[in-house]
């Protein structure tokens, strides 16, 4: 169990930086694309899918290391009384699953606009996704439940 806990460990931490990077990206051309008055183009709308997908893939990951890490701990009861396992189990998945239902609400809502509001949907919708995702990353600074920059 241990093999399997560390394996979904990583690979959540690489993801984590696909995420962070892609997320970047979509805000970067949305907001050239609003501010910029520039006309929609299928780069944006193609990158912010490649941002769902990796979001989509990182919940998996997530859901399965949520289970496997309970199972781990012998139940919720120790995982509870633990603040380091709490913010993981509670706080961090809440503030994720959050994050992603916005940025889907975001390309659903970017899809639906005129094209000359389509980078301003995106930018706002996913902008808001980001700032949750970035909050809820455990980073080395956070102290008790840090995690490191790489793995």
């Amino acid at each position: 169990m241990d093999t399997l806990h560390t394996m979904l460990v990583d690979l959540h931490s690489i993801n984590r930086w696909i995420i962070v990077f892609l997320g970047l990206y979509v805000l970067f051309l949305s907001a050239r694309g609003w501010f910029g008055k520039r006309a929609w183009d299928d780069n944006a709308g193609k990158f912010s899918k490649y941002f769902l997908i990796a979001l989509d893939v990182q919940l998996l990951l997530g859901l399965i290391l949520y289970f496997v890490f309970v199972a781990s701990q012998g139940g919720f009861d120790y995982v509870f009384g633990n603040p380091a396992s709490r913010f993981f189990l509670m706080e961090h998945s809440v503030m994720m699953v959050i994050a992603i239902i916005i940025a889907h609400a975001g390309n659903y809502a970017t899809k639906k606009a005129q094209p000359e509001g389509k980078f301003k949907r995106m930018f706002i919708f996913y902008g808001i996704a980001f700032l949750l995702i970035l909050v809820s990353i455990p980073w080395p600074f956070m102290p008790g439940f840090g995690r490191s920059l790489l793995f």
